[in-house]
C-alpha cells in the first residue's frame, strides 16, 4: 500500500478489469473470493483518503457496480450490498469520488428480487441522509 497513488491508477487499470471477471464467475466460491478480495484493498485505499483533484475511489469501487449488475448470484449479490454498507459505516467520513458508485450500487440494489438486499441499502442510504449527509456533502460544497 506504500506505493503513490499514480502507480496505483495504473495498477488499478489491470486489476479492475480481472475483478470486473472474476466477481460475475459462474462459479460462487470464486465471486465470493473476488468480492472479499475487492473488500479489503477498497477499505485499505479509503482509509488513506483521497487527495483533491483524484478519483482513485471512482475507480477502485467501481467493480462492486459491475459485480452487482452482472452477477445473477442472489448470496454474492448480498455480499456486495453488505460490503459497500459496512464501508459507508465504518468509513463513510474518509469517501469522497467513491459516493456516485455507492449509490449505484444501492440503486441496483432497490431493483433486486431478494428483499434483504433491498432493505439493507435502503437502511444504508437511509443513514447517509440522515447521519451523514450534512458533514460529506454540504461541506465539500456538492
Amino acid at each position: 500500500m506504500g506505493r503513490i497513488r499514480m502507480q496505483w491508477s495504473r495498477i488499478w487499470q489491470v486489476l479492475g478489469d480481472h475483478f470486473n471477471l472474476v466477481g460475475i464467475s459462474q462459479i460462487q466460491d470464486t465471486s465470493f473470493f473476488a468480492v472479499d478480495s475487492l473488500r479489503q484493498l477498497a477499505q485499505k485505499f479509503i482509509e488513506k483518503g483521497e487527495l483533491p483533484m483524484f478519483h482513485f475511489q471512482k475507480d477502485f469501487l467501481r467493480p462492486f457496480e459491475h459485480i452487482m449488475k452482472n452477477n445473477k448470484c442472489g448470496t454474492v449479490r448480498d455480499m456486495v450490498v453488505r460490503c459497500v454498507a459496512n464501508m459507508v459505516h465504518m468509513q463513510g467520513h474518509n469517501i469522497k469520488s467513491g459516493w456516485t458508485n455507492i449509490f449505484s450500487v444501492f440503486h441496483l440494489a432497490a431493483a433486486d428480487q431478494d428483499e434483504n438486499i433491498v432493505e439493507l441499502a435502503f437502511q444504508t442510504t437511509g443513514k447517509i441522509v440522515t447521519q451523514d449527509f450534512e458533514t460529506q456533502f454540504r461541506a465539500s460544497g456538492t
